[in-house]
């Protein structure tokens, strides 16, 4: 074989070989965009930026397990999650009871999973807390003080307070000042810093903050109200919905779970029902009742 022949030959191989790598990336690049892509919004348990770095590992392992991309769409409120899902801007959300029932009776949508905490609880409380100096001993003396809750559509940071506070005879109005502080923690913050002189939080958020809580009093703490559920938009196929639910499962009982879920209050998922939520429902009901009795 003569050089120049040679040299001819492995051009054609270079050139077939460069041939062949850009036709694998580019299907590999086709099956990327072909992939389907699901949006996804959480409830602002922290900023979106915090969410999206928290809940990291758990995506990933999603998308691994079901060959679906996810995509962060940030939200600022509680309802703003549920007006993405309605709006179809969002697919996939985790909200709280309160935004799921509403969302649910409202236009409807898909209970994938309800989370669990550490020890695999089920359940969560709300409370109403004030500090022990500042001299409320009962409901009653919130009368013409301060008080912040975390939203307008929190299931323990305003609805089970709102309707036990409405119970004993107090308004929005009989405080001297309302605040809406998004965040639980935020809420525990207000009132252990003297801002708010009481609040209603969620028990989840006791093991979020490292301060003294012996100088917190609770006021009053609601029944168990089960955890916040992982919802899919009601035109989800079935397949999808399943394999999302299947995946959930599996990571739950992966043998790193401990480190996959560090750093969350969630610690794995559950199946759950829509009855399992009656008991917000219930409480809607009284909230209800109790606005138009005051009218």
């Amino acid at each position: 074989m003569s050089a120049g022949k040679f040299i001819v030959q492995t051009g054609s191989v270079v050139f077939l070989f460069l041939s062949f790598q850009f036709i694998f990336f580019y299907q590999n690049l086709e099956a990327q965009v072909l992939k389907e892509t699901l949006k996804l919004a959480i409830i602002p348990h922290r900023s979106n930026f915090g969410n999206e770095q928290a809940y990291e590992v758990v995506i990933k392992l999603l998308e691994q397990e079901t060959g679906v991309n996810f995509q962060w769409v940030g939200s600022k409120t509680y309802g703003d999650v549920i007006e993405k899902l309605r709006t179809k801007q969002a697919d996939i959300g985790y909200v709280g009871p309160f935004a799921y029932v509403e969302a649910q009776d409202d236009f409807g949508v898909r209970l994938i999973c309800r989370t669990l905490s550490k020890h695999a609880d089920e359940f969560y409380h709300g409370i109403i807390i004030t500090r022990k100096d500042a001299g409320s001993a009962n409901l009653q003396d919130l009368k013409g003080k301060s008080f912040a809750f975390t939203d307008p559509k929190s299931t323990s940071g305003f609805l089970f307070p709102m309707a036990r506070l409405m119970n004993v005879g107090i308004c929005l109005a009989d405080f001297s000042e309302v605040t809406y502080l998004k965040r639980h923690v935020n809420t525990l913050l207000a009132v252990y810093n003297g801002h708010s002189h009481a609040g209603a939080t969620s028990t989840t958020a006791l093991n979020k903050i490292n301060i003294n809580f012996d100088q917190i009093k609770i006021l009053w703490k609601s029944n168990p109200i089960y955890r916040g559920p992982w919802v899919a938009r009601k035109d989800m196929p079935e397949a999808l919905f399943f394999k999302i639910r299947a995946a959930m499962l599996k990571i739950t009982r992966h043998k790193d779970a401990k480190m996959i879920f560090e750093g969350l209050s969630t610690k794995g998922f559950v199946i759950g029902r829509d009855a399992d939520y009656n008991n917000v429902r219930d409480v809607m009901a009284i909230m209800r009742l109790g606005t138009k009795q005051s009218e």
